[in-house]
């Protein structure tokens, strides 16, 4: 976003032509998305598809003891 100059996410979705729930939809752990709206947003941020669909590992949360 910060190549594009995009502050926050609301500018990111006007860019895109789509509403602010629509993107908060997206940015959603339970959302699915759809190739196509992926393929697009990774055009437009100008990074790999894979950058936006991979899931960042979440610290453990077990008691190594």
């Amino acid at each position: 976003m910060a190549r594009k100059k995009i502050v926050s996410l609301k500018e990111l979705a006007a860019a895109l032509g789509i509403s602010s729930a629509q993107m908060s939809n997206i940015l959603s752990e339970k959302f699915e998305p759809v190739k196509s709206n992926i393929m697009e947003l990774a055009e437009f941020l100008e990074v790999s598809p894979l950058e936006l669909i991979e899931e960042t590992p979440k610290p453990s949360t077990k008691d190594h003891g």
